[in-house]
């Protein structure tokens, strides 16, 4: 299985947080590939310019990679498809992270309650 780790996964992960469930550090050390998004990047850097955050997106992004997760750009597809989602949903972010999730044929690893009514290819944290 190939994952893709919803912004507060990323951030448990490579600050080692306890907050990082067991049973998802166990997907995660057995996915065939883990990625983050670099809208996860920029979400912490609107959040982190706003002093909502003390996480640096930079050492974030720094770290992930550091730790073998790969990046996963945005690409116009998962724009389109992210713009098409009829939810309640809000949060632009997460809509993002479920269209590449689905446009990448990635799960998507997340503890948001909301992001698995979108559909299928969710795997909660």
């Amino acid at each position: 299985m190939k994952l893709l780790l919803d912004t507060h996964c990323l951030i448990w992960l490579v600050n080692d947080a306890p907050e990082l469930t067991a049973a998802a550090r166990r997907l995660i050390s057995n996915a065939e590939a883990v990625y983050f998004s670099t809208a996860s990047i920029w979400e912490l850097g609107f959040k982190w310019r706003k002093g909502k955050i003390n996480v640096q997106p930079r050492a974030i992004a720094n770290a992930a990679l550091a730790a073998g997760v790969f990046e996963l750009a945005i690409d116009l597809e998962a724009i389109l498809m992210s713009s098409e989602l009829k939810t309640q949903h809000g949060d632009p972010f997460d809509h993002l992270l479920y269209a590449q999730a689905r446009h990448g044929k990635l799960k998507l690893l997340t503890v948001d309650e909301k992001i698995p009514k979108f559909g299928a290819a969710v795997v909660r944290a």
